[in-house]
């Protein structure tokens, strides 16, 4: 059996552990949840650690991961309107999956050492990591098709209410003593003018630069021979 295979079935068999010990101790479902969370970073962080191919893709990474962590801390002013959302899309929709949840789970990491570290960061490298993934499934999906464009400024705007339920899901096991729907929509609502404007941020940031942005990565990209396994097509 391969390491991989056997890592896999080791991660999968303890996540599923955790969530039957869950569902017997109600009240530790915050941690245990935590404890999951933190299984499949570990787990897609070994993943990543082992297909990588060269030093070249592991410092684009670390780069855009970089950027994409400093880019955010300016906007902290402003309530949930972030470039890093744009910069995770648009780096999972030019070099992949593993790199953009890398690149976005980097960002969290990063801009929290300025903004603050807690238990929230892990839950945050996930969505952000989940939105690098969707950036790449959107390409293998869309590219080349008539309104690619508007349908990646549709997907900008929905990315940001995808965040926000991915850390209400944390806040609400986290803080909320009586988990139903009822209460988790109540979550929802408190933070519904937050996620809008994280929505309406990525729009803005994707209508003005994503373009320029995707041939400036897609010519790195071709130029060294990056991520070959990706379609070289662009947003348009």
């Amino acid at each position: 059996m391969r390491k991989d295979s056997f890592f896999l079935i080791v991660t999968i068999i303890l996540i599923l552990g955790i969530g039957a010990l869950s569902t017997f101790y109600p009240k530790f479902l915050g941690v245990t949840s935590m404890l999951i969370l933190l299984l499949i970073l570990l787990a897609l962080l070994v993943l990543y650690e082992r297909s990588a191919n060269n030093s070249k893709e592991i410092a684009v990474i670390a780069i855009l991961g970089t950027f994409s962590a400093v880019a955010r801390v300016p906007f902290a002013a402003i309530p949930n309107v972030q470039p890093c959302t744009f910069i995770i899309l648009v780096s999972g929709y030019v070099f992949g999956p593993f790199a953009g949840f890398m690149i976005g789970a980097e960002t969290a990491l990063l801009s929290n050492f300025f903004l603050g570290q807690g238990p929230w960061t892990p839950w945050q490298m996930f969505a952000w990591g989940i939105i690098g993934i969707i950036g790449w499934l959107f390409r293998k999906f869309m590219y080349g098709k008539k309104h690619e464009f508007l349908a990646f400024l549709i997907l900008g705007f929905f990315s940001g209410y995808l965040y926000g339920i991915i850390m209400n899901v944390w806040y609400w096991l986290a803080f909320i003593y009586r988990l139903t729907w009822q209460s988790f929509l109540m979550v929802e609502a408190t933070s519904i003018w937050f996620d809008t404007l994280h929505a309406l941020g990525n729009v803005i940031f994707i209508d003005l630069f994503a373009i320029r942005f995707i041939k400036l990565l897609e010519r790195y990209k071709l130029r060294y021979g990056l991520f070959n396994k990706i379609p070289k097509n662009s947003a348009s």
